[in-house]
């Protein structure tokens, strides 16, 4: 690996040469670190730097040869440094150089690692050092201090350095700065960030440093945000391979391991809690791993640990499995990364909602948790995830490309999500959905049976034999018989009870139609905002139970949707955003 490329900026009578001095004298005996000598078009008995004095012709002269690294002009004079650092570079040492803001772009596409440390100092702290040097007049130093202000690029690692106290205070500070530990794969970060294409390989080093915590989450963020806007197709199988091998996979010793997964965005589509305990009474393997909710009002794992624990580890894991066939665990404890953390973290402030990365991060856990033949639930509805025919064309198309480099077998559905699935929106009250239907009760929602009924047909239909005209029928057999229900009993036992009791939130206010007329539209997201203002997912009773569905007639003053919340603040917040958006769209008669 090359050395880094430390570059000294700051404006004048920021103090530059003097800790570059400074550091340079405290780091005589270290052979790791080499302090770069300038050649300059000025005489070597001027007052400042020791350096190398070239006339101009010279310096064009050895600049047409190609002898600098990094060369510059500044104040009237000439500057440049020498090619000999860069094979210093390239032999693993550090190299520290004084330039000029303007080669800071150059020197990071040629350089890598590369961190800018930028020296400064108050301005009244700069006239006056610059006043005390007796070279310039008062006007001369505004204009010089107005050029200094030049701005660092954006894409630069910079650490900055206040030199505002004592000499030994700004060595010290300065000396911290080059010796602090810079990750090996800090310029393959720089490059992803400057939008550059990465192999596995290189992912693969990036990610190693991310999960020993030698990034800042900052750096991450910057990262995530560069990988959302910039990812090609290989890309995406290269960032899910690398993402495995960080991750503990399981290996279930046999050649059909199923799982099903949700791109999510329609409020209350529980399936997944349906489809598993199906599919694990039929006698396939399905260890379904669930994530919580970044920006609905609750994630499978949510609702899950409402009848359950779901904090398992991977022994966990393989203890329910062999035991009832299936799981449904929260992937944070077996497959989350730092990564992940930040990623979840800035994707609702920065709106991040990248198809590519999604895919990658999606089959990655697949991969490492030990999944053959996988099916995605794909909605396309005007405020779901995916709202357009392209977007979805474009997600089926490159889920079954990554798949296949990735040697899973992909069934990709893309389905009506126009309007919730199910009654219940929130933790308590989609868990109270599931046992419904999986208990045959007459109050089930039908459309939560419906769909979870057809994801489990599809996930039989990768056992050969079985064909797509039993699969309908043997699932149905499972859910009516109560087989399903019996295997979903015993895996909540095998899991372990929740962290908690959980009642549906007491406080509570009915919404009602405003007008007469037909439900034309539900807005998905206008509806996970207000059952999210009531508390959910963190306030697992919080959320709302749905009356009129699109299609519907109502009256006005008839019920909509009932809020529920656990205090007074959180039913109050629900109300706010009502107010903002109802959700529900009604066309008079």
């Amino acid at each position: 690996m090359p050395g880094t490329l430390f570059l000294v900026v700051g404006p004048s009578g920021a103090g530059k040469d003097t800790l570059i001095n400074g550091a340079r004298a405290s780091l005589v005996a270290d052979q790791n670190i080499v302090f770069a000598r300038r050649s300059i078009t000025r005489k070597s008995n001027a007052i400042g730097e020791d350096h190398d004095a070239l006339t101009e012709d010279q310096f064009d002269e050895q600049q047409a040869a190609g002898d600098f690294m990094l060369d510059w002009e500044a104040h009237g004079l000439k500057y440049g440094i020498p090619n000999a650092y860069a094979d210093v570079l390239a032999e693993g040492k550090n190299v520290v150089a004084n330039v000029s803001r303007a080669v800071i772009s150059e020197a990071i596409s040629k350089y890598s690692p590369t961190v800018v440390l930028e020296v400064i100092a108050s301005s009244e702290i700069l006239a006056k050092r610059l006043a005390d040097r007796g070279r310039e007049t008062a006007k001369d130093i505004r204009t010089r201090l107005e050029r200094d202000a030049a701005r660092i690029p954006a894409q630069a690692a910079k650490t900055t350095i206040i030199n505002d106290g004592t000499l030994e205070d700004g060595i010290q500070t300065f000396l911290g700065a080059l010796k602090r530990e810079t990750p090996r794969s800090h310029f393959l970060l720089e490059r992803k960030i400057a939008k550059q294409a990465l192999n596995q390989l290189e992912y693969n080093e990036v990610i190693g440093d991310m999960v020993a915590g030698l990034f800042e989450d900052q750096q991450i963020a910057d990262f995530l945000v560069a990988v959302s806007e910039s990812l090609t197709q290989d890309e995406t199988v290269d960032l899910a391979r690398a993402r495995v091998d960080y991750a503990e996979r399981i290996n279930w010793g046999t050649n059909l391991v199923v799982d099903k997964h949700s791109m999510g965005g329609i409020p209350g589509s529980r399936i997944t809690m349906v489809v598993i305990p199906i599919v694990a009474a039929y006698g396939l393997t399905i260890p379904k791993t669930s994530s919580r909710a970044i920006t609905s009002p609750a994630g499978t794992a949510d609702a899950m640990e409402v009848l359950a624990r779901v904090d398992l580890d991977a022994d966990d894991v393989r203890r329910v499995v062999s035991k009832t066939g299936g799981c449904i665990a929260w992937n944070g404890r077996l497959n989350h990364s730092r990564m992940d953390e930040v990623m979840n973290a800035i994707t609702r402030p920065l709106k991040l909602d990248s198809l590519r990365w999604s895919v990658s991060s999606i089959l990655s856990k697949k991969l490492a948790a030990g999944t053959t033949h996988c099916i995605i639930d794909a909605p396309l509805g005007p405020t779901a995830k995916v709202r357009t025919a392209n977007e979805a064309r474009e997600l089926r198309d490159l889920f079954l490309y990554v798949g296949k480099a990735l040697g899973l077998t992909l069934d990709v559905r893309l389905t009506d999500g126009r309007a919730p699935i199910g009654r219940g929106i929130g933790p308590a009250l989609e868990a109270r959905d599931v046992v419904a239907v999986l208990k045959n009760e007459a109050e089930a929602p039908a459309d939560l049976r419906t769909k979870a009924l057809e994801f489990a047909a599809a996930i039989l239909c990768f056992d050969s034999s079985v064909s797509t005209a039993e699969a309908p029928i043997k699932v149905r057999k499972l859910l009516d018989s109560g087989k399903a229900w019996e295997t979903f009993e015993r895996m909540c036992a095998e899991q372990g009870p929740p962290p908690e009791d959980v009642e549906i939130g007491q406080h509570s206010i009915m919404i009602a139609a405003d007008a007469d007329g037909t439900v034309e539209s539900i807005d998905c997201f206008a509806l996970a905002s207000i059952a999210r203002a009531a508390g959910a997912p963190q306030i697992k009773g919080a959320g709302l139970d749905l009356m009129a569905r699109p299609g519907d007639t109502v009256n006005e003053g008839e019920p909509l949707y009932r809020i529920h919340a656990s205090s007074e603040d959180g039913l109050n917040a629900a109300q706010m955003t009502v107010s903002k958006d109802a959700a529900y769209r009604i066309t008079p008669p």
